[in-house]
């Protein structure tokens, strides 16, 4: 049976060349992620929660609603997504659904909030609650996955990105003149501040080794993308050309960042675009004609894509396809 090796290293060797079965797209002799994206839309109207494969394939509405259904979160174990919608009262709330689109609930009620951001254990939600007449800063707060339990987090704190290991959380504050990007222990302790300089900055996202965060930020009338070590080292600009590039999200093995691009500040036609960490390749993922996408999330369930120089290993999928290579 000695055809079954040289099949496997047939499959192998075409894996690095081509698309097979549609679950592997290159650039570059470079693999990326190919799990799925869940993303916002307003190809339809109003936003609309939507969900695609990586490459850009496979773009599937999950929410119907006259209202605004926006800024989704995927759960860790990839089952559920929390999004913001104004569907229900006043102002904006946070529901939960299955990662299908069925079984939305209502987790928040009587204030507004946005920016849903699951802990890795899934137990818990961060999330921003926007000023009203009681509170004329926006602020953080923590409740547990099922809406319950909610307790008053950061103050002056907005967009919440946990760490990978639960232990702290990152968000963009003003307190000091300028919107910076911190981190503070899930605990409410050990606060400090990784950026200083004159740029405002958004959007902190934490990469799944927990040792760098990606925002965006103002550079030369346009918004890029940036990654920075926890410790405010190291900062590196992704993007350079001439357009606002925002809204980063770290693909689960880390090598790849999901972003927004728009001509004009959200207002020209914003599409979603994929590059790898070191900022040397890129690819645009979804459509270009006034779909308006935006918002992307990655599913922490994905499948496991890890190229060294040019060669490519993906264990589990020709496992599948020839159980006696090696």
């Amino acid at each position: 049976m000695r055809f079954k090796p040289i099949l496997g290293f047939l499959l192998f060797a075409g894996l690095c060349v081509c698309v097979m079965n549609g679950e592997l797209w290159l650039r570059n002799g470079l693999a990326f992620d190919t799990g799925q994206i869940v993303f916002t839309s307003e190809r339809d109207g109003t936003p609309e929660i939507y969900v695609m494969f990586a490459d850009g394939r496979n773009q599937v509405r999950l929410t119907n609603h006259p209202t605004y259904d926006f800024d989704p979160d995927w759960s860790p174990d990839g089952t559920k997504i929390a999004f913001v919608s104004t569907r229900v009262g006043n102002g904006f709330k946070i529901f939960v659904m299955d990662a299908d689109g069925k079984n939305p609930i209502r987790l928040t009620g009587k204030q507004s909030e946005k920016h849903p951001d699951w802990s890795p254990d899934g137990g818990k939600i961060a999330f921003t609650v926007l000023p009203d007449k009681e509170n004329l800063a926006p602020h953080i707060a923590v409740m547990d996955a099922d809406g319950n339990n909610r307790v008053r987090h950061e103050d002056h704190a907005m967009e919440p990105s946990w760490s990978p290991d639960g232990g702290e959380i990152a968000f963009v504050s003003s307190r000091h003149g300028n919107n910076e990007i911190y981190v503070v222990g899930a605990d409410g302790q050990g606060l400090k501040r990784v950026t200083r300089d004159l740029a405002p900055k958004y959007r902190p996202a934490w990469s799944p080794d927990g040792e760098r965060i990606a925002y965006y930020g103002w550079h030369e009338r346009f918004d890029h993308i940036y990654v920075v070590d926890t410790d405010g080292k190291n900062r590196t600009r992704l993007t350079h050309n001439q357009e606002h590039h925002s809204q980063p999200a770290w693909s689960p093995d880390g090598r790849t960042i999901a972003y927004v691009t728009s001509k004009d500040d959200f207002r020209t036609n914003p599409t979603i675009h994929l590059i790898t960490a070191d900022g040397k390749y890129l690819k645009q993922i979804s459509d270009v004609h006034d779909t308006h996408d935006f918002q992307p999330d990655f599913n922490p369930v994905g499948l496991s894509v890890s190229p060294a120089a040019n060669k490519i290993t993906i264990w589990g999928r020709l496992k599948k396809l020839t159980p006696n290579f090696r």
